[in-house]
């Protein structure tokens, strides 16, 4: 009698199935398909999710994500990962790339390093375990980021007489009009996708999916934390903040989140993404916050240049995984 079977389901049709423990399966965005290690009674004991369509690639080679990982030991990991990449080197995939839930858009990337901080509202979580495993599978490092902490002090950093060149250039920084919550969110998806095109990994994404995102923390969205900046009536950056609402569930002082940093190339506004970040910065202290986590930054992204000036301490690190198939 067999202990476990694998089952493949294809699109984004969700097995009746649980993990075992009663979890439901992990959260997946409309996969191309799904692997899932079952043992005989019913319970899930490993699962995977993967696209292939629409992906992004990686110097011209098409590339798979797996994504929505799980599995209970190192056995189970190894072999749901081997038939995950089957199932998409037989789509026609040359590299594996994960834990990504089919873009960057979406939850990706596996925490690496850790001070031991607790997780911040919206930072991907995984066991200690889940790299390890996938190291032995064949999968190496792709890219890093790294989240850093950053004590506030209530003084602007930011040169008055450089604000003062943006004012006379017409930019005005205006905070999230949550009344008119829809169009604000129109107005920072087109940006988005101006901004980050150049972007490790970028794929465009629908309006709809985008505004999706957001609306899971509608409630949550406090307008001081986030600005938007304008010139002649056009959106030319913008800083998504939000309150750390784990750290207040469990009775913790929470920091502001600067989760998405964004200005546009063309704009020709050198210096509007730290103007953005002081004035959140200032916000956020005003309202009694003496932290700010600037959240999720790739490597090579310039605003960690930003966090570097304001001495920012690094204290969890994410690897995003690869492999050829």
């Amino acid at each position: 009698m067999k202990l476990t079977e694998l089952q493949y389901f294809e699109g984004s049709r969700i097995p009746g199935i649980r993990m075992e423990g009663g979890e439901n399966l992990p959260e997946a965005e409309n996969p191309d398909a799904r692997v899932i290690l079952v043992q005989c009674s019913g319970v899930a004991i490993a699962h995977a999710a993967l696209w292939w369509h629409d992906t992004p690639s990686i110097e011209g080679a098409r590339v798979g994500a797996i994504g929505a990982f799980a599995a209970t030991n190192r056995a189970t990991a190894l072999q749901i990962l081997a038939a995950a990449k089957k199932v998409l080197r037989d789509a026609g995939c040359h590299v594996a790339v994960g834990p990504m839930n089919g873009t960057t858009w979406r939850s990706y990337r596996f925490v690496t390093e850790s001070s031991g901080r607790m997780p911040f509202l919206l930072e991907p979580g995984n066991s200690e375990s889940y790299p390890e495993w996938w190291s032995e599978a064949g999968f190496q490092d792709l890219s890093h980021y790294s989240s850093s902490l950053v004590s506030l002090h209530g003084t602007a950093s930011f040169p008055t007489r450089l604000q003062d060149r943006f004012e006379k250039s017409g930019v005005i920084i205006r905070k999230f009009d949550l009344a008119r919550f829809d169009d604000e969110l129109a107005l920072i998806y087109d940006l988005s996708l101006k901004c980050f095109i150049h972007n490790f990994l970028y794929t465009p994404v629908s309006k709809q999916a985008f505004v999706m995102g957001y609306l899971k923390v509608k409630e949550q969205v406090d307008s001081d934390f986030v600005r938007i900046a304008e010139r002649d009536g056009k959106a030319c950056g913008f800083l998504f903040g939000i309150a750390d609402l784990e750290a207040r569930s469990r009775g913790e002082d929470p920091a502001v989140i600067v989760k998405t940093l964004a200005v546009d190339p063309a704009a020709r506004c050198a210096g509007l993404g730290s103007l953005l970040v002081d004035q959140v910065h200032q916000s956020a202290w005003g309202k009694g916050y003496t932290q700010a986590i600037h959240a999720l930054q790739h490597q090579t992204n310039t605003s960690l240049k930003i966090t570097n000036r304001h001495q920012g301490s690094v204290f969890r690190r994410y690897t995003l995984f690869h492999q050829v198939l």
